[in-house]
């Protein structure tokens, strides 16, 4: 690389629109953090904020020869990461939608009062549990699980290969089955994870 570091932003950009990989690169590394710790703050997980940010770059990368910032390169990335971070809200909650659905099909209504309210509980620890898997493991696995979609499907939704959808449910089975197995909620979680094969 050619002291692409000292090059300013739009230098960049220019290098970036004639699809210039040292330009793309010195980009990369020099809003990679800034951009990390902005979606850190309101996502609150490193993982998450490594996703939305790495799909910050793939659509500049992809898109680069739409790029003609407003402003600066810096706002146009973080007015960028903020829309990721917000399409990243709206999954999860409509994933949540969907663990409320699957849940209320058990019918709590015909159980008795204290078995009603231990399915309750389980529903919140539930909840709780997926918050804590990465963004886009977690939407994988609610696709798979509560949307019975298949892999393929997934793949074509959320823009990625069918090993990496494989690998995502996967690692969001093994997460959530350690997570419970000394709860008495884990025959729930088996259920949830099992029962659509």
């Amino acid at each position: 690389m050619n002291n692409y570091n000292t090059l300013t932003d739009a230098d960049l950009i220019v290098r970036l629109r004639a699809a210039d990989e040292d330009g793309f690169t010195e980009i990369y590394n020099r809003y990679w953090e800034t951009l990390i710790n902005a979606a850190y703050q309101r996502l609150h997980s490193r993982e998450d904020a490594e996703e939305v940010v790495q799909e910050v770059f793939v659509d500049i990368y992809f898109r680069r020869r739409e790029i003609y910032p407003a402003s600066t390169l810096e706002a146009y990335l973080k007015t960028a990461l903020k829309f990721k971070v917000i399409n990243a809200y709206r999954s999860q909650q409509l994933h949540y939608k969907h663990v409320d659905n699957l849940i209320a099909e058990t019918n709590i209504s015909q159980v008795d009062p204290h078995k009603a309210f231990e399915m309750k509980e389980s529903r919140l620890m539930l909840l709780t549990a997926c918050k804590k898997l990465p963004e886009k493991c977690r939407q994988v696995f609610m696709m798979f699980r509560f949307e019975e979609l298949s892999h393929q499907e997934i793949a074509e939704r959320a823009a990625i290969s069918v090993s990496t959808v494989k690998k995502h449910i996967h690692k969001a089975m093994l997460f959530l089955k350690d997570e419970f197995k000394d709860s008495r909620i884990y025959l729930l979680i088996a259920y949830l994870c099992f029962l659509y094969k």
